[in-house]
């Protein structure tokens, strides 16, 4: 069953675009900053030089021109608002103890707000206190000539009341507006958070529907198997029993013993893998394969007069995980199962080494003959072994080579958890 949680190829690219919102953001803040703070040079004692009618034009001070530089300083902390809010917060409250504006501070102040809302009703406090201590500097002080000069009809109208209430309205619309943005980014916030676990629910609702699957589609196939190939050779084992009681030459007896006692053999490993197959994916198995168990694998195997030259060396297979332990155990058994179907009768040469240091090194090679019969196979044991293989990230190459069938498996060691 496909899960339906496939992201839609649009989203790898949503991360660039909101980068280059953010800086294309961050450059309109700081050119219309700096352009702001210039204006509120006026608001300085010193660092402008007003005229005393409409028609001259304001002069720059040496004073003004350094403090226009520190306005320009700070306000390219604007770049870092999202990421490291308070460094606009601190060149925020620098510019406003000094008679800029407070622009900046509000703006550093809704991005630690953003970053760290457990501080919100603190960090608010601060504001706000700052907010109000420059607004009444500039409604009982002379550094407050910015509004008055650039819309009063007369120059020196400062102290007129409706010029010192501005300062304070001003004040609470600035300190509203950015009350406002922190309430939405919060709200926008939370309805992201409740996107992100309804999708995640939706996820695992797809997981578990598509475990629910899987399991049933394993139990039909263990159904399958328990009908048709448990059934099979049980018949087996009996007939085999019973042909050996009847059988008179001893060697012939062996023989059919060992067809018998392999039948039994293989009716248990399938009695176990059904087992596992209705347990489901995430139990331990039934009767869990390991390396250890190789040198009965080999020993039943020559009991069937099966030629086999083996080199086994296993240092420390207890450390081995219980995936890297049945892999091993599995991969052997299938590549001596693959070299029984290319060449019955041939000699089988098995090389075996495990240890942590090195990892796991299996290679079984047996002749290859022209013309000789092989049991029928559909090639699903090479598959396995490469499945196996990759799942531990190992390799694997299985295929003739100089007359020979080869199954060669690399796999790293992997320390049992």
């Amino acid at each position: 069953m496909a899960s339906s949680n496939t992201l839609p190829a649009h989203v790898p690219a949503a991360a660039p675009r909101r980068r280059l919102r953010g800086t294309t953001i961050s450059i309109a803040l700081f050119i219309a900053g700096t352009l702001f703070e210039t204006i509120a040079l006026v608001n300085i004692p010193g660092a402008v030089i007003l005229p005393s009618t409409r028609a001259g034009s304001a002069q720059l001070t040496d004073l003004g021109t350094a403090l226009f530089l520190v306005a320009i300083a700070a306000w390219v902390t604007v770049f870092w608002r999202l990421r490291r809010p308070l460094l606009a917060l601190i060149a925020g409250g620098v510019l406003a103890a000094i008679g800029f504006s407070y622009v900046l501070l509000l703006i550093g102040a809704v991005g630690c707000a953003r970053r760290r809302p457990e501080h919100i009703r603190v960090l608010g406090a601060i504001v706000g206190v700052a907010v109000g201590l420059f607004a009444l500097r500039e409604a009982t002080t002379s550094w407050g000539a910015a509004l008055p000069w650039l819309f009063a009809p007369h120059p020196d109208a400062q102290y007129e009341p409706i010029w010192i209430a501005a300062s304070f309205i001003w004040a609470a619309l600035s300190l509203a507006a950015a009350a406002g943005v922190v309430i939405v980014s919060r709200s926008r916030a939370r309805a992201e958070r409740s996107d992100e676990r309804a999708a995640a629910e939706h996820r695992r609702a797809d997981e578990l529907t598509e475990q629910m699957v899987r399991q049933a589609e394993r139990e039909r196939i263990a159904r399958d198997m328990h009908d048709a190939l448990a059934h099979r050779l049980s018949v087996v084992s009996l007939h085999a029993g019973a042909l050996e009681v009847a059988s008179a030459d001893s060697d012939t007896a062996q023989m059919v013993h060992t067809v018998r006692e392999q039948a039994r053999a293989a009716l248990q490993d399938m009695r176990g893998l059904i087992g596992d197959l209705r347990t489901g994916p995430g139990q331990p198995p039934s009767a869990p394969a390991t390396m250890r168990a190789i040198g009965a694998l080999l020993t039943d195997l020559r009991a069937a007069r099966v030629p086999i030259t083996a080199h086994v060396v296993l240092e420390s297979p207890e450390r081995a995980s219980a995936m890297l332990d049945g892999a091993v155990y599995r991969i052997v058994q299938e590549a001596m199962t693959n070299a029984l179907k290319h060449a019955s009768g041939a000699p089988v040469d098995l090389f075996l080494q495990a240890d942590p240091a090195s990892g796991v090194r299996i290679r079984v090679v047996n002749p290859l003959r022209p013309g000789a019969a092989s049991a029928p196979g559909g090639g699903h044991g090479a598959l396995g072994i490469r499945e196996r293989a990759s799942a531990l990230e190992g390799t694997a190459w299985i295929g003739p080579h100089d007359g020979s069938f080869i199954v060669d498996v690399t796999l790293p060691w992997v320390e049992h958890g």
